[in-house]
């Protein structure tokens, strides 16, 4: 699956590179706030290549932070599974007093 994952991000990488070399002498206008203002010149590779990163990073923090969440939850699962083991071995050792005593087999047509 990570070969897939892989190819596909090399895929996005090269189509992205093949774009911004076709159109490296395009510019741009970018109106940032406010679709009526004059907007500010910026050459295409430029502004693709920052988007690009932008998004990288929107995405790389989103994921960091579920990361973040799915350790600390599987720790605390290994804590509770560990301290279940322990327990689970403290009850195999415990002394067994005053158990009931053992009852005989009765064979058929046998009363107790």
């Amino acid at each position: 699956m990570w070969f897939v994952r892989l190819l596909l991000i090399l895929a996005i990488n090269l189509a992205v590179l093949f774009f911004a070399l076709a159109n490296l002498g395009v510019t741009v206008t970018l109106h940032w706030w406010n679709p009526d203002s004059a907007g500010t010149r910026v050459n295409l590779v430029l502004a693709l290549v920052v988007a690009y990163a932008l998004g990288f990073l929107t995405f790389f923090a989103v994921s960091a932070v579920r990361e973040l969440r799915l350790r600390r939850k599987c720790a605390r699962l290994n804590r509770q599974i560990e301290k279940m083991r322990e327990e689970l071995d403290a009850l195999r050792m415990a002394p067994l007093e005053g158990a009931a005593p053992a009852r005989p087999v009765l064979g058929e047509g046998e009363k107790a």
